[in-house]
């Protein structure tokens, strides 16, 4: 039972180290300076483009070039409201109701060692906040 609780420790420890590695996770109040007032880009998981304004009240309008769905005659962009907070825990939630789809997620944004922003510091998830 020891080496079991010793092995999970030593996970933990490493994992930390990994993190620290990618990047500095930033604290909520470095979150909320960062974020509010922000123009937000950021490519899903999907490669769909998307762009908003977060604005002071939780609220802003998405657009996206949508390559998820896309449409017959080509047309592919949309625009839809969403919302976004900073949750106990320190993470960057957002929710979109996409018409098709609800999107809801939360991440801690980690600032990289490149200078930018990620979601949870996987290199692949980069997010720009722009003032």
């Amino acid at each position: 039972m020891r080496k079991i609780v010793w092995l999970l420790l030593a996970a933990v420890a490493s994992f930390a180290a990994v993190a620290d590695e990618a990047g500095t996770r930033l604290s909520g109040e470095e979150l909320k300076t960062l974020v509010t007032g922000a123009t937000v880009d950021h490519v899903a998981k999907t490669g769909s483009q998307r762009r908003w304004v977060n604005n002071e009240d939780g609220t802003f309008m998405a657009t996206s070039n949508n390559k998820k769905y896309g449409s017959a005659m080509g047309q592919q962009s949309s625009t839809r409201p969403g919302t976004w907070s900073i949750n106990d825990e320190g993470k960057y939630c957002v929710e979109i109701d996409w018409k098709r789809e609800l999107e809801k997620w939360c991440a801690f944004i980690v600032k990289g060692t490149d200078g930018g922003y990620y979601l949870n510091s996987d290199p692949t998830r980069k997010i720009e906040f722009s003032k």
